[in-house]
């Protein structure tokens, strides 16, 4: 019998356009995974030559902002939904690590519903209209007054707030039973 193989990524709103580096604490987290398949940067999944570069958090603010309203038009789709497609395509399931406005971009990807078995989503402080069409799990921050304003009911609540998840010790270890169901799942 072959092993089953998870691939995991990140989907989040780009503090810095043009940069899909991963941030020093997505790197910590991805490896705190144990995973196979790590994707090294974030969405839209483009090779990245620079190094992560620190976006004051008013610029963040906007830029994600941004993203998550253009993320609703057309040209969203066209220009990243075939790079979605051909990641999830890669591997036998796909976890994305999404957090904050990750889901709505996810969601407005408007991907096949044929490849929605093999994709889960763990969302950190989701930022969203809906939840996704696929297996999830919602985790929000006590404290997180944004994610709230979208979801009055997440699936688990933790001790922080919006910008300090990765931070905290308790999502890694929602992520790793998370992680042990999508195994168990899929044998």
């Amino acid at each position: 019998m072959t092993k089953f193989c998870l691939q995991t990524a990140f989907i989040t709103g780009r503090s810095r356009p043009g940069n899909v580096a991963l941030s020093p604490m997505q790197r910590i987290f991805i490896e705190s995974l144990s995973t196979i398949g790590p994707v090294t940067v974030n969405f839209p999944w483009t090779p990245q030559p620079e190094p992560f570069m620190t976006t004051g958090l008013l610029r963040a603010s906007v830029n994600n902002t941004l993203e998550y309203l253009n993320s609703r038009r057309p040209a969203f789709v066209q220009r990243y939904r075939e790079a979605a497609i051909e990641l999830l395509e890669a591997a036998e399931h796909t976890l994305l690590l999404s957090g904050s406005c990750g889901l709505e971009l996810f969601n407005n990807l408007q991907l096949p519903m044929s490849l929605m078995p093999r994709v889960s989503i763990f969302a950190y402080g989701p930022v969203a209209r809906r939840r996704p069409d696929c297996r999830h799990l919602l985790v929000q921050g006590q404290q997180d007054l944004i994610s709230r304003f979208w979801f009055s009911q997440a699936d688990e609540s933790i001790a922080c707030g919006h910008m300090d998840y990765l931070q905290c010790s308790e999502l890694v270890t929602l992520c790793k039973g998370f992680i042990n169901k999508i195994h168990e799942r899929n044998g």
